[in-house]
């Protein structure tokens, strides 16, 4: 036995090689068993024994036993594959294939029986000593070269199955789900990981991983909203509108805030909001009958946001230098007082968050 010491530097970090090596030997083993009931299920598949079972096909069988309908289906086209490919049955019967890269294998063999005939010997020495995903690039290599046509038809498949959905759930929250074939899911992740690098936060923000890439997609659709020439619909290009009283914006008791698709939100998010917004004066009489409209005004004249990028040149909270790009304006015309760059800030949108609903105070601003 060899002890290591734990990372955490305690005494719970002392480890059994020989552990270790009963879990590796425990997972070689499941992998035959695993291998051996595939070729029972294929035995089971090919005589119909099922039927004596009472049931009209193998994966029906399965799906008897507790197997998903998906699951069944891959058992049963695995069984069915095997035999027709000596070196992977093998190589899948003495542990040196692994289920995953097994499967990997059979997909590739649908693109030419003839090549990976050929090529099976190969394929499998090669992918038994990789690691996962460098198993999937040598496979993917191989497809390509093997039948071009077939390469181009399968990106062309996965390009189909790209989807997103957007939908409002309680509370006014939106939950997103998606998927994106690999030119397009890099490019998103690409983006967001640009935003999101270790390297590049404050060592002490508390946000989780997934907290960050939303904040991260939420930038990056509100950069493009504000830089992006978008089109023009019904006279107005798209955007965040913001319902608010005048007594809200003043810190004083008034009507709900709303954002123009009816969801609730806090006084002090439309104050944030307002920092750094387009400022449209509609006068009405209750909740419905507009008396006056005054012309749409810009809170921070472009000559001064100019000023503010050149002096600050990223968000000013302590230790963030998010570029300008990512900032907005931070001071409240409904607070009274100039607007001019001695009494303007730089902040990005996690930071201006924080000044507004956390309450912090900066220096620059005292």
């Amino acid at each position: 036995m060899t002890t290591l010491k734990s990372d955490r530097g305690d005494t719970d970090g002392i480890w059994d090689e020989s552990r270790i090596d009963r879990y590796f030997r425990l997972r070689r083993e499941a992998t035959m068993i695993e291998a051996e009931a595939a070729e029972e299920l294929a035995e089971i598949d090919r005589g119909g024994l099922f039927e004596d079972a009472g049931y009209l096909s193998a994966a029906a069988l399965l799906r008897a036993e507790g197997d998903s309908p998906r699951e069944a289906s891959r058992r049963v086209g695995e069984a069915r594959a095997l035999p027709q490919h000596p070196q992977v049955r093998e190589a899948y019967g003495n542990a040196v294939l692994d289920r995953p890269r097994v499967a990997m294998l059979l997909a590739a063999s649908k693109v030419s029986a003839e090549l990976f005939g050929r090529d099976e010997k190969l394929l499998v020495d090669t992918v038994a000593g990789l690691r996962y995903t460098d198993a999937r690039r040598a496979i993917d290599y191989w497809r390509q070269a093997a039948d071009q046509q077939a390469a181009a038809a399968d990106a062309d498949h996965l390009h189909g199955r790209r989807r997103l959905h957007v939908s409002e759930t309680l509370g006014g929250m939106v939950r997103i789900d998606g998927e994106f074939d690999p030119e397009g899911g890099h490019t998103v992740l690409t983006a967001l990981r640009s935003l999101t690098d270790p390297q590049q936060l404050d060592p002490e923000d508390g946000r989780t991983p997934p907290q960050r890439r939303a904040d991260a997609l939420v930038d990056i659709c509100s950069d493009h909203l504000t830089h992006t020439d978008s089109p023009v619909t019904g006279a107005l290009r798209p955007q965040v509108s913001v319902i608010v009283s005048l007594e809200a914006l003043l810190g004083e008791p008034g009507e709900p805030c709303e954002l123009d698709d009816g969801a609730v939100i806090t006084a002090e998010m439309a104050r944030r909001i307002a920092c750094d917004s387009s400022v449209s004066r509609i006068i009405t009489r209750g909740e419905s009958e507009v008396l006056d409209v005054g012309r749409s005004t810009r809170t921070i004249p472009a000559a001064v946001r100019k000023v503010l990028i050149i002096r600050d040149r990223h968000c000013r909270f302590p230790g963030c230098e998010r570029p300008h790009r990512w900032c907005d304006d931070l001071q409240h015309w409904a607070d009274g007082g100039s607007t001019s760059p001695d009494n303007l800030v730089l902040l990005c949108r996690r930071h201006h968050r924080a000044v507004h609903e956390g309450g912090i105070r900066l220096p620059t601003l005292e």
